[in-house]
């Protein structure tokens, strides 16, 4: 049995249930404004005026103008809000699945028992993806349920919502992902916490420089935050960038660093 992840499941029953509220108030805030701006001519003339590079981060193009449902979804949640959050969530835990934990010094305790510590840092590394996966579920039935009642749904099946946060939810486990590594070789949480933030800020500063300054645009390409934009989930479906990209990297990762943290002395 998963003793280790089910131990981390259990002892974050209530954060999960705590933020999955937040996310379906935030669900329910987001479908009950749209028929405010839905038809307004003059919010689509104003966006357009806006710079390339800022249309770029906000994932609107001529064919997703703000009073769309893709355009408004894109703009409004899927290019700030929901990433945001899953990147909060996801980034917390993996800081505290090894570096802070043993931070803490309870992770000895733990390794005490008869279990190696790779099974240690792979069950821990499942049950931040299950407890992601729970928060981004969460995030995709409240959309799917509440998208009808405000017309939302108008060229937009569920399917598309469900992809577009999936793919958001991959473009968070990259950066836990960059987290967990970090603590796992080092066992410092505030390191890993503020490299992987301070990573996730210059990429998406940088996915929306690169319209204008060419020279970015190599580094643009290796961003999860382009993987997710420019593939447009919402009107595209899950395309193969969006997910073959951070799941290949976040297994790199968790695999890499998980033969380091079997290695090195403990703190």
């Amino acid at each position: 049995m998963p003793a280790v992840l089910i131990q981390v499941l259990w002892r974050r029953r209530l954060t999960v249930l705590w933020w999955s509220l937040g996310v379906l108030a935030l669900d329910a805030l987001l479908a009950a404004a749209y028929p405010t701006v839905r038809g307004n001519s003059e919010l689509d003339t104003t966006f357009a005026g806006l710079p390339p590079a800022v249309q770029a981060s906000l994932g609107l193009n001529a064919a997703n103008t703000l009073t769309s449902p893709i355009g408004y979804l894109n703009s409004q949640y899927f290019a700030n809000l929901l990433p945001i959050l899953l990147l909060v969530f996801a980034i917390g835990l993996a800081a505290w699945s090894i570096g802070g934990d043993e931070a803490a010094g309870s992770l000895e305790l733990l390794l005490a028992n008869p279990v190696s510590r790779v099974r240690v840092a792979l069950e821990r590394a499942g049950a931040l993806i299950v407890l992601l996966g729970v928060l981004a579920c969460v995030a995709a039935l409240g959309l799917v349920l509440l998208a009808p009642l405000t017309g939302l749904n108008k060229d937009l099946g569920w399917d598309r919502i469900v992809a577009a946060v999936t793919a958001t939810g991959l473009l968070a486990l990259v950066f836990a992902s960059v987290t967990y590594a970090i603590g796992a070789a080092t066992g410092l949480r505030p390191l890993a916490t503020a490299v992987s933030a301070t990573l996730a800020v210059a990429l998406f500063a940088i996915e929306g420089l690169a319209e204008q300054v060419h020279v970015l645009r190599p580094i643009r390409d290796a961003s999860p935050w382009h993987w997710l934009l420019s593939t447009d989930p919402l009107r595209n479906g899950l395309l193969w960038q969006a997910w073959v990209l951070p799941v290949v990297v976040s297994v790199v990762l968790i695999g890499l660093s998980t033969s380091v943290f079997a290695r090195r002395d403990l703190r």
